[in-house]
């Protein structure tokens, strides 16, 4: 590394003679395929997301039917089936595991990551690239939704691919980034739905009008390129609604202008949710955030910069995903994901030029620190309320990320006012980002066992025969079905599978009170998974003795066999 790297320093200013050879980049994107790869088995299913995203493309293999999407047996339609079909190809390969499911986002987060290196360094150099794709990797939000079997990342990845693509095709007027365009937002489309449209057009066109390049709109709808698009896409939507005269509404209405626009779905938060998700998920490099995005120095950095089109074009990109999500009556966290490659790419070109721009640390410094003592007193304040983890367990698991942060940000401090380094600093966070990075999963693993049913399914199956009837008693616990390689029938409780129980596949798996009593007393093979809270409803309701019957205790659930 040494030879990678000559710091000439003067406390009145900062020379940088800062190469990078080919041998380190690829011993930093070793480093990160590690980190993202190593940790994929290590830890159950968290639900609900995991659960459902791995029991659909497990249910595809047994049945065979890759068209119609199911989920515990019923029809499933909120979401296309790209990630289904390369996850059911992934089981196929190495199981059906935690490794196998999760796979697929790894490698799309990987992606995400090689995309930004070379949009970086297509647009400003290779310095910025690799920078930025170190941001990119070591954030917090980023990592961890890489880390998790959901569609974010996927979409995130193409919709990246989407923008990595046109900006080369504006500046080259080479078709087949155009192609690559058309063809990754037809892959978006299939791992989201309509999203992938709404946002590689209107940055692409929003930023020619910005920057007066209106042929680009003109260039941008090419027969060829929509063709490519149409050849991905519309197989897969034909069949499925031809063999699903319901899924148009479902999916298109319901599952996207609905879901926009309503609260249907009870995910509604305020307008401003998602700036403290950006700022929390961006951390380790929240404090150089604020450094590279304040208004003011944007202004001036567009007035004076050569790279006019690059900023514009990163801000555009950054604010039309932003802006879109704040707007909707529906969020989630991960929603956010596809503005982080953007915004690590504006914090690394402002960081590749310290010696140009005369940054001051200090604030940047102080808001890490800050973070990292709200990370820490978050972090103990969850051990001390909670039921789920003991001081024990929390040091064992906690401490690595604890003294990473507590340590990193002193060591920084300390340097920073003692000798006003900036190259020294900005080395010293990319280290301790990477650690940070993997003193993350032992707390991942920890949380991840009390938010899964991996445990309850494992007693189910040493109790279970091929005729035995599972039943969740008003709850429906995503993973079982995939741990137990079994159908749930599900007591007072829909959920997301309400639109597909009305189907006749979902047909006596649908419980009202009748029908668990009938069931309980007929059937010599009965299992009940219920929830803690819901217990004494459900010893009322079965008359049941707990001392009469087999059953098994766990922190959120109890299984009970007849």
């Amino acid at each position: 590394m040494g030879k990678n790297i000559n710091i000439i320093l003067n406390k009145k200013d900062i020379v940088d003679k800062f190469t990078i050879s080919k041998s380190t980049i690829y011993i930093i994107f070793a480093i990160l395929c590690v980190l993202y790869i190593w940790h994929l088995g290590y830890y159950p299913l968290f639900n609900p997301d995991e659960g459902r995203y791995a029991e659909i493309p497990r249910e595809m293999l047994f049945s065979g039917n890759f068209i119609t999407p199911h989920l515990n047996g019923v029809e499933y339609f909120e979401k296309p089936a790209l990630q289904y079909w390369i996850t059911a190809i992934s089981m196929l390969i190495f199981g059906e595991n935690e490794f196998a499911v999760r796979l697929f986002p790894a490698l799309c987060a990987l992606g995400g990551v090689f995309c930004t290196y070379y949009l970086g360094t297509k647009m400003f150099n290779r310095k910025t690239g690799l920078l930025a794709s170190i941001i990119l990797a070591t954030s917090f939000l980023y990592l961890i939704i890489g880390s998790l079997n959901i569609l974010d990342m996927p979409v995130s990845l193409f919709i990246t691919l989407c923008m990595v693509s046109f900006y080369q095709f504006s500046v080259t007027q080479k078709s087949k980034f155009l192609y690559i365009f058309y063809a990754s937002m037809a892959f978006g489309v299939l791992t989201k739905g309509l999203v992938a449209i709404v946002f590689a057009i209107a940055i692409a066109v929003i930023y020619a009008i910005c920057t007066k390049q209106f042929k680009l709109i003109w260039k941008l709808f090419s027969p060829i390129g929509i063709s490519i698009f149409l050849i991905i896409c519309v197989p897969w939507f034909y069949l499925v609604c031809r063999d699903n005269p319901d899924f148009f509404y479902f999916f298109f209405i319901h599952e996207h202008f609905l879901r926009y626009t309503t609260t249907t779905h009870h995910r509604y938060a305020p307008a401003y949710f998602f700036i403290p998700c950006i700022i929390l998920g961006i951390f380790p490099w929240t404090g150089f955030l604020f450094a590279s995005v304040s208004l003011r120095k944007i202004w001036a950095r567009l007035k004076n910069s050569f790279r006019y089109n690059q900023y514009i074009y990163l801000i555009i990109w950054f604010s039309i995903v932003f802006i879109f999500y704040s707007l909707s009556d529906s969020k989630l966290v991960p929603y956010i994901i596809p503005c982080f490659p953007p915004l690590a790419i504006l914090i690394a070109s402002r960081l590749a030029n310290l010696d140009k721009d005369n940054i001051n640390l200090k604030i940047p410094l102080i808001i890490n620190a800050v973070i990292a003592f709200c990370i820490v007193l978050a972090l103990t304040i969850t051990v001390v309320k909670s039921d789920f983890i003991t001081v024990r367990e929390f040091m064992l698991f906690g401490s690595p990320l604890i003294c990473v942060v507590l340590i990193s940000n002193i060591i920084s401090l300390v340097l920073w006012f003692r000798y006003k380094n900036a190259y020294q600093i900005i080395v010293i966070t990319i280290i301790s980002a990477i650690l940070f990075s993997f003193s993350v999963q032992p707390i991942m693993t920890e949380v991840a066992e009390h938010r899964s049913g991996k445990d309850v399914a494992q007693v189910v199956n040493l109790w279970k025969n091929p005729d035995t009837l599972i039943i969740c008693y008003q709850d429906y616990l995503q993973d079982l079905p995939f741990y137990t390689k079994s159908r749930i029938a599900l007591y007072d409780y829909y959920g997301e599978l309400e639109f597909g129980s009305k189907h006749e596949s979902g047909q006596n798996w649908f419980f009202n009170k009748t029908d668990l009593l009938k069931a309980w007393q007929n059937n010599e093979n009965v299992i009940l998974v219920v929830p803690q809270k819901r217990k004494e409803d459900c010893l009322e309701t079965l008359n049941i003795d707990l001392d009469k019957v087999e059953y098994k205790d766990f922190e959120r659930y109890i299984v009970i066999k007849r």
